[in-house]
């Protein structure tokens, strides 16, 4: 039985979304176990929110802030790393012990409620003073699903 949440399906979403949105609807409610933990995370560093001090790097900006997995933040940044031309997700990834312990049905559930988050805020009218941040969105949402594709 589908769920009345998903009998709407816009058509401008991306055909590969809907041509595998049985798949998609059963890996998203997963994410929320496997993100959990009680590690701080910022949930939303890409490279506006980092500044570079004569110290070192500070993160700031910080309205999402919330605990959860380690990996978890691994995962929400990846596309934003990969969009300045850094590695991928497996790389990144691999780059942290974090990562490196995260289990392949986690990274993949947390990856498909951010592509879904993406995918979604970009088909929504730009907020106003803020025109560009759907196609930032758009792009993020495409390197998600790409990876998503790895995981299904």
């Amino acid at each position: 039985m589908r769920s009345a949440r998903w009998t709407w399906w816009p058509p401008t979403w991306p055909p590969w979304s809907r041509a595998h949105l049985g798949e998609l609807a059963a890996l998203e409610p997963a994410w929320a176990a496997h993100a959990a933990g009680d590690t701080l995370l910022h949930s939303d560093i890409r490279a506006d929110n980092l500044l570079r001090t004569a110290g070192g790097v500070a993160v700031v900006d910080w309205p999402h802030a919330c605990r959860g997995a380690a990996f978890a933040e691994l995962v929400l940044f990846a596309p934003s790393v990969a969009m300045q031309g850094g590695p991928g997700l497996a790389e990144l990834l691999g780059m942290s012990r974090a990562g490196q312990r995260a289990g392949r049905p986690g990274v993949g559930a947390i990856l498909c409620a951010l592509a879904g988050y993406f995918t979604y805020q970009a088909l929504q009218p730009p907020p106003p003073g803020l025109p560009t941040v759907r196609a930032f969105q758009a792009a993020q949402g495409d390197i998600a699903r790409r990876w998503l594709a790895g995981y299904l």
